[in-house]
């Protein structure tokens, strides 16, 4: 009887751990050993000092009181961002819980946005973009409101934010 309780325990884990690693932690994982990848993450200490550092503009400081976590892979990599893109894509399309907010494919640029929502309100957003000048995968986490940070999206220098900012404002 022990045994088997143990067992299921066990399995419960192992459960509970693959499907909590992320759509950047499993990128990583495949792509891991790619000296051409920059990686940068932003923490919850990090969102809240930042939290401080904006009092002063409280509608920034709104924009993103909320968020937990940014995390951000790029690539400037001309020959392998078609690649990534691909990769990230599929790693995407395999993830449950989310649904796909705006996509656009054009002729030398391709960008997805997928969200994730929990009782309403947006838990985690991805945005994957391929492009002449780069590849990008981003991870917004924690509960964020899309308006205020499209709206601050320029201060955070993620131009990719701008190209659904328009359609956002079409709804």
């Amino acid at each position: 009887m022990k045994k088997k309780y143990l067992f299921t325990c066990l399995l419960i884990w192992i459960h509970l751990s693959a499907s909590a690693q992320d759509i950047i932690s499993s990128f990583l994982d495949k792509h891991r050993k790619d000296d051409n990848l920059e990686i940068v993450t932003i923490g919850k200490k990090m969102m809240e000092a930042i939290c401080t550092l904006t009092s002063d503009n409280p509608d920034l400081t709104e924009a993103i009181k909320g968020l937990e976590m940014i995390r951000i892979v790029s690539s400037k990599d001309e020959d392998l961002n078609k690649e990534y893109y691909l990769s990230a894509q599929a790693l995407l399309s395999k993830s449950k819980g989310f649904e796909e907010f705006f996509s656009m494919d054009e002729k030398e640029k391709e960008l997805m946005v997928m969200i994730k929502e929990s009782k309403g309100c947006i838990k985690e957003l991805i945005l994957l973009s391929e492009q002449p000048d780069g590849f990008n995968l981003i991870s917004i986490s924690g509960t964020i409101n899309l308006d205020d940070l499209l709206k601050y999206s320029k201060g955070l220098n993620i131009k990719e934010l701008d190209q659904f900012q328009s359609v956002k404002r079409n709804q």
